[in-house]
C-alpha cells in the first residue's frame, strides 16, 4: 500500500515527532491515494484559540490551554517502564464506531510495553450515556489504578468520575472533553487530557467548505450529541470559519448514528433546494447523509465534510461523492493517554497536564 501524500507541514511535524519515538500505530486512520494538511492550535494566555498552519517543534507539537498546563512528546516518551504492574481501565464511548479501533489497539499496545495492565469496556452505542456511567463504577469497585475515559456525556459522567477519585482512581481524559464546570462544581480534578482541539477541527471543515464552494453558497450541519464537548466545539468551529461567507440554512443534531443521519439530511433536503455543502461532525453521520444524497438523485450536487477519516468513508473520498474528512488521530490518544496515565502514577509527570495530537485535513489525492 502507498503512504498518503503528505504535505511539507505536515511531514515536518511528523518527522520530529517519530525522531521522539511517538510514530504513528498500526491503527491509524490514513489511508493510501489521499492528500493530507495538517493544523494545530495554540492557545494564549487569555484562552483565545488561533489555528497554525506551520509546523511547531516536537516538543511544542500540542497546543495549549495555558503554557504550562501542557505536557511535550518528549516528556511522555520519557515515560517507558510502570513502577508497579498498574491496572488501568479504558471505557471509550462504543466500539460500534471504528473511531475507537486505532484508539483501543494503541493504548493496549503501551500499556503491554510498559508493563501496566489494562482493561477495555465500551456501551453498545455512543448513546448509552448510563452504560457508561455503570461501567465507570464497576471498573472502580474492580480496584484500579487509573482509567482513561472518553465520556459520553461531558456532564452526565463527572458524579461517576467523582466517585473514583474519591477512592484515589487517576482520571484520565481522553478526546471528548469532561465539562469544566460541572467538574469544578462537584470537585473533581481531573488527572489530564489527551485529545484534540475540536474547534480548530471545525474550523478546518469551515474553511475547507468555502474553498470548495467558491466563497458562496447555503450549507448545512449534522452535529452530534448536543452537550457534548466535541460536538459543540466542531459545530462552533465550522461556523465561525463561514460566517460572512456560506449561509448556514439548517443544523440538524443525528448523534452521531448513521441511520439518524440519512433520517434527518432526507427530511432537510426538500425543504432546503439550494443547499450546497453539508458538515457532518462525524464521518458516521456522513455517511448516512451520502444515502440521502444517492436516494434523493442529488450525488455530486452537495459538498460533503466529514471528521474522523475512518475506513468507510475512503472509497468515497476517492470517488469524489466526499470531498473532505478531518483525522483527529485516535491511535495517538490511546498512546499517549496510558504514557501520562502510567507518568502521573509513577510521579514523573504532574497532574493536571494536557496533550494535543495534530490534526489533519485529508481528500483525495491530486484532487483538493
Amino acid at each position: 500500500m502507498n503512504k498518503p501524500l503528505l504535505l511539507a507541514t505536515w511531514g515536518a511535524t511528523w518527522g520530529a515527532l517519530t525522531a521522539l519515538g511517538t510514530g504513528c500505530s498500526n491503527g491509524s486512520n490514513t489511508t493510501e491515494n489521499t492528500t493530507t494538511t495538517t493544523t494545530t492550535s495554540s492557545t494564549t494566555n487569555s484562552g483565545a484559540t488561533a489555528s497554525n498552519s506551520a509546523a511547531p517543534s516536537a516538543a511544542g507539537s500540542q497546543a495549549a490551554v495555558a503554557g504550562k498546563s501542557t505536557v511535550t512528546v518528549g516528556e511522555l516518551n520519557k515515560v517507558t517502564k510502570a513502577n508497579k504492574p498498574y491496572k488501568l481501565a479504558l471505557i471509550v464511548k462504543t466500539r460500534n464506531n471504528p473511531f475507537f479501533d486505532p484508539m483501543i489497539k494503541a493504548a493496549e499496545a503501551e500499556a503491554k510495553q510498559l508493563g501496566a495492565t489494562i482493561e477495555t469496556k465500551a456501551p453498545a452505542q455512543e448513546t448509552d450515556k448510563e452504560a457508561q456511567f455503570g461501567m465507570v463504577q464497576n471498573v472502580v469497585a474492580g480496584k484500579v489504578d487509573a482509567i482513561l475515559v472518553t465520556p459520553a456525556d461531558s456532564k452526565g459522567i463527572v458524579p461517576a468520575l467523582k466517585q473514583a477519585q474519591d477512592k484515589g482512581v487517576l482520571v484520565i481524559n481522553l478526546d471528548n472533553r469532561v465539562d469544566k464546570p460541572s467538574s469544578d462544581a462537584a470537585g473533581l480534578s481531573l488527572g489530564g487530557y489527551v485529545g484534540a482541539d475540536n474547534e480548530a477541527g471545525g474550523r478546518m471543515a469551515g474553511q475547507a467548505m468555502i474553498k470548495a464552494l467558491g466563497g458562496k453558497g447555503q450549507v448545512a450541519i449534522l452535529e452530534g450529541i448536543r452537550g457534548a464537548d466535541n460536538a459543540e466545539a466542531r459545530k462552533r468551529g465550522f461556523e465561525e470559519a463561514i460566517k460572512g461567507t456560506l449561509t448556514r440554512v439548517a443544523s440538524e443534531s443525528a448523534e452521531w448514528d448513521t441511520q439518524k443521519a440519512y433520517n434527518k439530511f432526507q427530511s432537510m433536503l426538500p425543504t432546503n433546494p439550494q443547499l450546497q455543502g453539508l458538515f457532518c461532525a462525524n464521518d458516521k453521520m456522513a455517511l448516512g447523509a451520502l444515502k440521502a444524497i444517492q436516494d434523493a438523485h442529488k450525488t455530486g450536487k452537495i459538498t460533503v465534510i466529514g471528521y474522523d477519516n475512518i475506513p468507510d468513508v475512503q472509497p468515497y473520498l476517492q470517488n469524489g461523492q466526499m470531498y473532505a474528512t478531518i483525522d483527529q488521530h485516535p491511535d495517538l490518544m490511546g498512546k499517549y493517554g496510558v504514557q501520562m496515565a502510567v507518568g502521573i502514577l509513577n510521579n514523573s509527570i504532574p497532574k493536571g497536564r494536557e496533550f494535543l495530537v495534530p490534526l489533519e485535513m485529508v481528500t483525495k489525492k491530486g484532487g483538493h
